[in-house]
């Protein structure tokens, strides 16, 4: 209860200070290249040269700008935009209409930030470590989804192979998947947590309209919530910037590899939208023929989005979004009864409406409504006497509400305030104990960035009332020091709070085909979490050369895990529930002689390390970039390297562009060193999986007529699991060299 009078006091005195409203000026501008063509979608800071603050807009699509700023004082302007250099320039109220004139820089790439404090920013400009990959970068890859693109970040590991050999989940410092968030503009996916693993399948999220993907790491549930103590994961959509495009995309490869898919906006006066529809096919694969089972199940999935948007006023706009995807999945496995086949057909729907009203230059008030859903059916069939195995049908439905004000206090203050109602609901056969599970959530969180000359200075926290847990309170602050125009300096430390998800309180999942059973526990506890993150960012030579660096620390505690109770019998049963305090009524669940998994909090861990990473724009079109992550992950009580990570992880990049030849190539390597696969934790005799390194190939020619192809090798040198072509365990289920070749055709139309 303190901690909520804590807060609505705070709240209380933020709207006595809106009360005292600066006169403001309206400084406006336009951004051109160097023929004086508008360059729409550009991006324009304004930042206070007295106190530092900065505030940020796109130019429209004929490249204009606008802000509200106090009536004293001097300002810059800088602008940038892709394949554009920065410009700076001086401005003060007496300026007029200013032209701000980007000259060609094809190589380097501004980057602005949306995911680090629910506001856009300059990347130099955040008090915590997020990391940023441009939809050129994306494109750059040949990759088709999230999960096979996030591999190209600093410190998160996902597996290769996964689209066709099980759940795609991700790894952020050491943290696991299911305390790290996943957002498709701002919005959380939904994947029914708990219940594989804990883990959101990214390799269903495609990334054909994205614009960009941004990875905030450390605990950020100060603003965005429960599953966000590990970081959190934004898949940010693109905005249409012309009044007509369109591109089409086909490509194909290994393994019967098929993709294809078109996306298409258009910009028209106060109406703008843009859609996408894709088909995605593959085969799968054997590591082992000599055995029954397949590492990857062959798969195809239809992916479709689109989005509206409609600016009825210069101040207010009405934007609305669907994106859905079906997907179909076949594999063979070998259980306890033998050999036999699983069919896995699962899809996901999302739609969302945002209303922005901003009411006066200087305030801005968003509300938004945003409901998705999860369906999933699972069939199985002993091979070869076609004997049905018990089937599976899990359903989520989640719905949520918020609003958000901001305003801008004078030239020094920028205060966020927000307030939240979720409510998620689980169903289905042979995955819950009582076929049916709901939570609801009600929120309120606030965030005030304080400006003072070149330090700023952000505190925040975030009020949770669960339905089943009761209130928490995530407290953060985070610092932001300029050096120089070159250099700057971070610090942040914010707590998390993360309520057990459904799944690992309901979970009840029979599987007598491989005798074992799974049952969740409603008595858990919620994860608690601390993270501390400090670095800097620092440019030189023109800014054509970048260094970043990170010191992390991640606590947590209560941490859930399944964990293996051993068979369960009729004359066993009363001693199990005894020693591991499980609840008497959930005994009617229990099937005996199966062994028996059971969600508990058992661990205080932690995760600490270091990252580097930069890049250097070279003469003649080339550039080099690397990055490289050092990682101790343990558990408090035993001391012991927890399972799963990798204490070294590196990735080099030489990459060689020509815009006029219209040629784009580069190289990738990825280094990986050995981790321990598996722990026996009596005898603590551990799996430990060889160090590994994985080389990608990539290169595209522009054609006539909008025309590209394009061509990817995927681990070029064939790196495989030691185990491939065994009848050993699979610790890496990649599927060694893979070959893609595509064609992409743009239309774009300034009419």
């Amino acid at each position: 209860m303190a901690g909520k009078r804590l807060l609505f006091s705070f709240l209380f005195a933020l709207i006595l200070a809106f009360g005292a409203n600066a006169q403001s000026i309206s400084i406006k501008g336009r951004v051109e290249d160097t023929a004086n063509k508008p360059i729409a979608g550009a991006t324009v800071v304004l930042r206070n040269q007295k106190t530092g603050l900065e505030r940020i807009v796109t130019t429209d699509g004929e490249g204009r700008f606008a802000f509200n700023a106090s009536e004293s004082g001097s300002y810059e302007a800088i602008a940038m935009a892709t394949g554009f250099a920065r410009v700076v320039q001086p401005v003060t109220g007496a300026t007029g209409e200013i032209v701000l004139t980007l000259g060609p820089e094809p190589l380097r790439e501004e980057v602005t930030v949306v995911s680090g404090s629910r506001q856009e920013e300059l990347r130099e400009s955040l008090n915590t470590r997020v990391e940023v990959l441009s939809a050129e970068e994306i494109r750059s890859t040949g990759y088709q989804n999230v999960g096979e693109v996030l591999r190209e970040i600093p410190g998160v590991v996902t597996r290769r192979g996964s689209e066709t050999s099980g759940v795609a989940g991700e790894q952020v410092q050491g943290i696991d998947s299911r305390q790290v968030l996943v957002l498709a503009d701002g919005q959380p996916l939904v994947g029914a947590r708990g219940i594989k693993l804990g883990a959101l399948n990214l390799d269903r999220q495609s990334v054909g309209r994205l614009e960009s993907i941004e990875v905030v790491k450390g605990a950020s549930s100060a603003l965005y919530g429960s599953d966000a103590i590990g970081g959190v994961i934004n898949l940010i959509t693109r905005e249409p910037d012309r009044p007509f495009s369109l591109a089409l995309t086909a490509a194909g490869g290994s393994f019967g590899a098929v993709d294809l898919a078109g996306i298409g906006s258009f910009k028209r006066d106060q109406l703008s939208g843009i859609f996408s529809l894709e088909r995605h096919k593959n085969n799968g694969f054997d590591l082992n023929p000599a055995t029954f089972q397949a590492e990857g199940a062959g798969f195809h999935r239809y992916d479709t989005y689109g989005k509206l948007k409609y600016q009825f006023t210069d101040n207010f706009s009405l934007m609305g979004f669907a994106n859905s995807y079906w997907n179909s999945s076949k594999g063979q496995v070998v259980g306890e009864s033998g050999p036999q086949y699983n069919d896995i057909e699962d899809q996901s729907q999302n739609y969302g409406v945002t209303a922005d009203w901003a009411i006066d230059g200087r305030t801005n008030v968003q509300v938004r409504g945003y409901f998705s859903r999860f369906d999933e059916y699972t069939f199985g069939k002993l091979f070869p006497s076609a004997v049905p195995v018990d089937d599976g049908n899990l359903f989520e439905r989640y719905g949520k509400f918020d609003a958000t004000f901001s305003r801008l206090i004078g030239e020094r203050q920028f205060v966020q305030i927000g307030a939240e109602l979720v409510t998620d609901r689980y169903s289905g056969f042979n995955r819950l104990q009582n076929n049916e599970a709901r939570a609801d959530t009600r929120v309120f969180w606030l965030q005030d960035k304080i400006n003072i000359k070149r330090l700023t200075l952000t505190i925040g926290g975030r009020y949770d009332d669960h339905s089943v847990f009761g209130s928490a309170v995530s407290p953060k602050i985070g610092l932001n020091y300029k050096l120089a125009n070159w250099a700057s300096l971070r610090a942040s430390w914010g707590r998390g709070f993360r309520a057990p998800d459904l799944g690992q309180l309901y979970y009840r999942l029979t599987n007598p085909t491989n005798f074992y059973q799974v049952i969740g526990n409603p008595s858990l506890s919620p994860e608690h979490s601390g993270s501390w993150q400090v670095g800097g960012e620092f440019n030189g030579f023109k800014r054509k050369g970048r260094l970043g660096i990170n010191y992390f620390r991640n606590d947590v505690r209560n941490l859930i895990n399944s964990q293996s109770l051993g068979f369960v019998t009729q004359g066993n049963v009363d001693s199990l529930f005894t020693t591991y305090g499980i609840d008497p009524s959930l005994r009617q669940f229990i099937t005996y002689n199966l062994l028996l998994f059971y969600y508990r909090n058992l661990a205080q861990v932690y995760t600490t390390g270091g990252e580097v990473d930069g890049g250097y724009t070279l003469p003649c079109g080339f550039s080099v970039g690397g990055a490289y992550t050092y990682l101790d992950a343990r558990d408090k009580t035993t001391n012991r390297y927890l399972t799963g990570r990798n204490r070294h992880q590196a990735l080099v990049k030489l990459a060689f562009e020509n815009a006029r030849l219209g040629i784009n190539a580069n190289l990738r390597g990825s280094f990986y060193s050995k981790w321990i696969v598996s722990r026996v934790e009596s005898t603590n005799v551990e799996t430990i999986a060889p160090a590994f390194q994985l080389w990608d190939l990539y290169g595209s020619k522009r054609l006539k007529k909008g025309f590209e192809v394009y061509g990817t090798i995927d681990n070029l040198f064939d790196n495989r699991d030691r185990n491939s072509g065994t009848t050993g365990p699979i610790y890496r289920p990649e599927s060694g060299r893979i070959f893609r070749v595509g064609v992409r055709w743009t239309l774009d139309s300034d009419k």
